[in-house]
């Protein structure tokens, strides 16, 4: 469809007046409902695509799956239109400008600013994802900044539920998605969960704080080995948002933040704080990772003798659990790695106990250097705060879906 002098009717009351932008398969057009005498959004599909059922039938689930969603920073679903010419989904309409025009038109953004636009979009995905929704397309130009300057996710083209995932409309054998925002798990044609939108809301996070995408490849080759090579340093930017950044932009699902309400939260604490205080405070505020294997059975045989826990043994099992926690315990169990000058030395028994529970928790060894030079009292609290983020990790992972499989602690740890 192109502008024309003569007034244009969508399903004969759907009036269009300004076409706002044009994308691979769709054209937004500003229009007024003559109905409900209200402004409202129009998205149409290209005429080459208006025959072929299966856009008509994407178009439907757009609308039925984003219909569903109630939460203000998601563009509302209003209307659908399947039959006839021109197929059509009515949408809410956002006064103001997509995140990618913003981008280009300024760069990178500040880091609080480019924090809360992240806190708002993963607020939008959380609620997304405990309806069994994944987005599959998150990036600046499905995002849109309204006049208040809060970020709202519209376009859930491609999304699919999780409950369906046998009926999905996508073609067999397609890639559906954006290069520079593509998951590695998309790009090789795998399942997709609330993790891949993870990715999408780091590569996000990644352009607005350098202002540059993450993956500039456009080849699947070369985008793979770029995906593969871990997500680019970000030397420049605050450390707290470049750790969370890059943990969006792990390789492996399970080890990207395995909640997008948690991961909203932790940015709405940065972009609250002073920018005087984020240096020391900011570091206390964990990003939830994906859980930690289960203890091997060893472990769990430590971690519950350690505690105190009532369990039977047979002779056997009693050995082995001396023998373990001696090997655990003990004042002469090396400090993992080799120190400096190339040589091990003895672990304190407070400190072996410490990395004990570490192990047990997180399922990772504690790397010494965590506590290099702290005080005994110092430490536990040190390691106490790592604990607890494991345990959240586990925690949020228990209730995300299909968000991925078991991972590794994270922290100070080494897998």
């Amino acid at each position: 469809m192109t502008d024309s002098a003569e007034p244009i009717r969508i399903d004969g009351r759907y009036l269009l007046e300004e076409r706002l932008a044009r994308g691979g398969s769709a054209e937004i057009w500003r229009a007024r409902d003559e109905k409900l005498d209200r402004p409202v959004a129009v998205k149409l599909l290209h005429p080459h695509l208006v025959a072929d059922e299966r856009a008509r039938l994407r178009l439907g689930e757009e609308a039925r799956l984003v219909a569903s969603l109630r939460h203000p920073r998601i563009v509302q679903t209003y209307d659908v239109v399947t039959d006839g010419d021109t197929p059509a989904l009515i949408m809410e309409l956002i006064e103001g400008e997509s995140l990618s025009a913003r981008l280009e038109r300024e760069g990178a953004l500040p880091a609080a600013i480019a924090a809360s636009i992240g806190s708002e979009v993963a607020d939008a995905l959380a609620e997304a994802h405990r309806r069994g929704i994944v987005h599959r397309d998150v990036k600046p130009s499905n995002i849109l900044i309204d006049g208040a300057g809060h970020a709202n996710l519209a376009d859930f083209g491609i999304a699919h539920s999780l409950e369906s995932a046998a009926q999905r409309l996508t073609q067999t054998g397609t890639v559906v998605g954006t290069p520079a925002y593509i998951s590695p798990e998309q790009l090789a044609g795998g399942e997709v969960g609330p993790q891949t939108d993870i990715f999408g809301l780091g590569a996000v996070l990644f352009e607005m704080l350098t202002g540059r995408p993450p993956f500039e490849a456009t080849a699947p080759l070369l985008l793979a080995k770029a995906h593969a090579a871990g997500p680019p340093a970000m030397p420049d930017v605050d450390p707290m948002l470049a750790d969370i950044t890059r943990a969006c932009l792990s390789n492996e699902p399970a080890q990207r933040p395995s909640d997008a309400g948690k991961l909203a939260a932790t940015l709405r604490a940065f972009h609250s704080m002073p920018p005087a205080g984020r240096d020391a405070e900011t570091r206390a505020i964990p990003v939830v990772a994906a859980a930690a294997p289960p203890p091997t059975a060893e472990e769990d045989l430590v971690r519950r003798w350690r505690r105190g826990a009532p369990f039977a043994l047979g002779a056997t099992g009693l050995f082995l659990a001396v023998l373990l926690a001696a090997a655990l315990l003990g004042p002469g169990r090396p400090a993992g790695e080799a120190e400096k000058g190339g040589s091990s030395s003895p672990v304190p028994g407070w400190l072996a106990t410490l990395m004990a529970d570490y192990a047990g928790a997180c399922g990772a060894t504690l790397d010494p250097a965590a506590v290099d030079g702290l005080t005994q009292s110092d430490a536990e609290a040190q390691v106490g705060g790592l604990i607890e983020a494991c345990a959240t990790g586990q925690e949020s992972t228990g209730s995300s879906g299909n968000g991925g499989g078991p991972g590794k602690g994270k922290g100070h740890g080494k897998p």
